[in-house]
């Protein structure tokens, strides 16, 4: 699965990213002193032309309670209904679940977040997707090194798990895409000596069901920390394809990369940066590192500190693993 023509070794390169990051990390811990780091939302109605050049500062803040994070989120649309799904982590729970909330068409909220998927490993990234028309999730599931896929059975509170793509794999941000005829899954995985920002994999198949997966023959296709980890679904622009993607030098998640996906085929992968949104729309901001847009509304999450004193660590009630899915 893992066959490549770059070794797993370290390179020059490797060694420079990895000099870079020990310094920003020391910047980093020197920041947030007395501080806790907390994700939340953004939400907004624009046109299509918006996913190329998202300008954060234009949309309305959805705000989680100061105990808990909401990132990586994904939007559907049932009937007339716009509904959200991300990663809720509770601060004082060991691990985060999956969460929904009706959004309206502005992209404001009108419903509070419910636990949708809760296992006893975090759950994040809920990448949603129609297959033979059922809608399915798959969520990465990297603390339990396994691709998971559940199905919908009653929109959107009830999920059961209908299939595994990969075991015992340490990846993060999976993601699927389909284009000629073919199932493309996108994922970085951590192999040798690299961490899990580092290197993008790309896997082939007929159905995005199954668990026989070609491995690209360039794997990995993109080695940097700058640019490898997805960032939200890929897209189609004016006949272009586009791959969301996350700049993860300064610290995870730091920048968001939009890439245009030159080429994609079973024997070359190329893409090039057509654009980065940096976390400098508004003072405090830390990150931002995910996208996705669905019928004219964009959502994207980004990442401040808070107070530590200001985070509430009581644990709520949240239902258990087997009252959000069958």
């Amino acid at each position: 699965m893992f066959s490549s023509l770059s070794p797993f070794l370290p390179d020059s390169r490797f060694l420079k990213e990895v000099l870079q990051r020990k310094r920003y990390e020391r910047i980093k811990q020197k920041d947030e002193q007395g501080f806790s780091r907390q994700w939340f939302l953004l939400a907004g109605r624009v046109d299509a032309s918006a996913r190329l050049q998202p300008r954060p500062a234009s949309l309305q803040k959805l705000m989680p309670p100061n105990d808990r994070i909401w990132a990586d989120p994904f939007l559907w649309k049932q009937g007339e209904n716009l509904f959200l799904f991300c990663e809720e982590w509770i601060c004082a729970r060991p691990h985060g679940h999956i969460s929904v909330m009706q959004l309206a068409g502005d992209g404001t909220q009108k419903s509070r977040t419910t636990p949708v998927l809760v296992e006893n490993y975090h759950l994040s990234y809920p990448f949603l997707f129609e297959f033979e028309g059922a809608l399915h999730m798959m969520p990465e599931g990297g603390a339990n090194k396994a691709i998971d896929v559940y199905r919908c059975e009653e929109f959107p509170n009830r999920w059961r798990k209908r299939t595994t793509l990969m075991r015992n794999i340490s990846y993060a941000d999976a993601t699927l895409f389909k284009h000629q005829e073919k199932w493309w899954l996108f994922t970085t995985i951590k192999k040798g000596l690299c961490g899990l920002n580092r290197d993008l994999f790309v896997f082939s198949a007929d159905s995005p069901l199954t668990d026989k997966w070609t491995p690209h023959p360039r794997n990995p296709v993109v080695r940097n920390i700058s640019g490898a980890r997805p960032a939200g679904p890929l897209f189609e622009h004016e006949g272009k394809i586009f791959r969301p993607s996350q700049n993860c030098l300064v610290r995870y998640g730091h920048c968001l990369n939009i890439n245009e996906v030159t080429r994609l085929d079973m024997r070359r992968y190329e893409e090039r940066t057509v654009n980065e949104v940096k976390p400098d729309w508004q003072e405090g901001i830390r990150a931002i590192h995910h996208l996705d847009w669905r019928d004219d509304v964009i959502v994207m999450d980004t990442q401040r500190l808070l107070p530590t004193n200001d985070v509430v660590t009581s644990p709520p009630d949240i239902p258990s693993q087997s009252q959000t899915h069958r």
